[in-house]
């Protein structure tokens, strides 16, 4: 009797140093990740323009940061839902994580790094820093590919210059006796577009279609680009939001890493995106405020809250 075979996360290699809109390379990607994307909501990137050094060093940082007093790490509180402290809580105990405003600048991880170290951190500024510029760069790179595939390149400018960005640190803990190995439970993120990389310590799985999960396995220079419920709404459910969760099953702690990517304002479907096979789906809504909607008792209910929030 045969076993059915897992599928596995497409895998996608942007490090190509020649790597520019328009050329053979560029064209043949963007339909790889229309593909991929339109399936899975996700794929794997290799991008080797973040040195493994780099990767090393923000890794070792995390450490750092992770082992500061909880009333310390508690410091980090935001309007912003998705940007303060958020552990210690009993439904995940393997799990904690920290968010860093607008680490793409010098002043928002200046910021972030006086909260926790009022003294002064430079090694921890200056990697976050460098890490979230670098990966900001693929994020765009993967915009700017998502608006060319779909022919809408007349409005990349625009949603880049209203695009603002969250380091999103996670540390999951090794289990106790008796204690679930549930580090986060099945979800979709609420934002743009995610991209995260981690330790090698794996437990992160993507939920497919038909209700299977695909265990990632990620080399130190690849990178997982997920969709969220904003970019599942924008592209009137052409794409779905990537559902994800994280299981641990060795007995090692990971840490991992997200750059979440928000837009600032208002987020509509764009008129090339409708037509008679799709008809229009969402009203325009504004992404922070869809945020302060999902955090509501009626919202954690549901699986898409962003449908309620702004479906036709």
């Amino acid at each position: 009797m045969g076993s059915e075979t897992q599928p596995k996360l497409p895998v996608i290699d942007l490090s190509d140093e020649n790597f520019k809109p328009g050329t053979d390379a560029w064209l043949l990607a963007c339909k790889e990740i229309k593909d991929a994307l339109e399936e899975y909501g996700c794929f794997e990137a290799i991008y080797h323009k973040v040195p493994l050094e780099l990767h090393n060093s923000i890794f070792s940082a995390m450490e750092d940061l992770f082992g500061l007093p909880l009333e310390t790490k508690k410091q980090k509180t935001s309007d912003r839902p998705y940007h303060s402290y958020f552990g210690q809580y009993s439904f995940l105990p393997l799990y904690e994580s920290l968010g860093v405003d607008n680490p793409t600048t010098v002043e928002g991880a200046q910021g972030f790094t006086s909260i926790m170290w009022p003294q002064g951190n430079a090694h921890f500024c200056e990697t976050a820093h460098s890490f979230s510029k670098l990966v900001a760069e693929l994020s765009q790179m993967v915009t700017r590919m998502v608006f060319d595939m779909y022919g809408v390149q007349r409005l990349f400018d625009s949603h880049m210059e209203s695009t603002t960005y969250l380091l999103r640190c996670f540390k999951y803990r090794t289990q106790e006796e008796n204690e679930t190995n549930v580090g986060l439970h099945p979800h979709t993120d609420k934002t743009f577009i995610s991209i995260l990389n981690q330790n090698q310590v794996n437990g992160l799985q993507i939920g497919t279609k038909d209700g299977q999960w695909i265990d990632v396995n990620p080399s130190p220079s690849s990178f997982l680009i997920l969709a969220g419920d904003a970019f599942m709404a924008w592209s009137n459910d052409r794409v779905p939001s990537c559902d994800h969760q994280v299981t641990m099953k060795e007995n090692k702690t990971r840490y991992s890493l997200g750059l979440f990517a928000f837009k600032s304002g208002i987020i509509q479907v764009p008129e090339e995106l409708i037509d008679e096979k799709h008809p229009l789906l969402y009203k325009p809504f504004d992404h922070f405020s869809f945020l302060d909607f999902d955090r509501t008792p009626e919202a954690r209910k549901l699986k898409f809250s962003i449908k309620a929030y702004c479906g036709v």
